[in-house]
């Protein structure tokens, strides 16, 4: 039997997680301001399809290995600020291209599954501080998978569509500008900032441990 007692700490512990800049959020920001709406819309599936893999991992106890395990978790980091540097140079390289250019979307969905499955926050998130909301399922071994299961789709569900809203608001935006050469150069150099400051501090993370 699932135990809905902890839905109320879930879901303050899943706002203030969504609300905290991280990657992902990072990610939709740029992609919203870099590609517009519609590649938006395609990063945010990308970024919870995921947290699908994250959700099985805790749910199948994988989770509690890799807590054991400090440098799995050092080598997501610096698997994320790879990625995250790769997306900021040929961000920095679109910068200011031809409208015609500019709106060949590349595989947004792709690039938003890669970001967040090497995002370290999503990944303490679920092998580290998920299993604590196991509840009496957890303390009776009655279901846990079933609970972990319940509570990973709950966040992503309210994940998809707090990325939708930032993408979208972000693609909104570009469009307002987009007769404005000057102004979408600063916003394509801006984004492309934003990744790489994210990927430094995924290193400096590992780093100072």
């Amino acid at each position: 039997m699932l135990d809905v007692s902890v839905l109320p700490a879930f879901l303050l512990a899943v706002t203030v997680i969504l609300v905290t800049p991280g990657p992902d959020m990072a990610f939709m920001v740029a992609t919203g301001i870099n590609q517009g709406r519609r590649a938006a819309v395609q990063g945010a599936f990308g970024v919870t399809s995921a947290m699908t893999i994250w959700v099985l991992v805790a749910a199948t106890g994988l989770g509690v290995a890799l807590t054991q395990l400090p440098a799995a978790l050092d080598a997501i980091r610096l698997a994320g600020a790879g990625y995250l540097a790769f997306l900021a140079v040929t961000t920095w390289r679109r910068a200011g291209a031809p409208l015609a250019e500019a709106s060949v979307v590349p595989n947004v969905f792709r690039r938003g599954f890669v970001v967040n499955i090497t995002n370290p926050k999503i990944a303490l998130f679920f092998v580290a501080f998920l299993p604590q909301f196991l509840g009496t399922t957890g303390g009776s071994g009655e279901n846990p998978f079933a609970q972990i299961l319940m509570l990973g789709l709950l966040l992503q569900l309210t994940g998809l569509l707090t990325d939708l809203a930032i993408g979208s608001a972000a693609g909104l935006f570009r469009d307002a500008v987009l007769s404005r050469p000057r102004v979408r150069c600063l916003l394509d150099g801006a984004a492309g900032t934003v990744y790489g400051a994210l990927a430094v501090l995924l290193v400096l993370g590992v780093v100072h441990g």
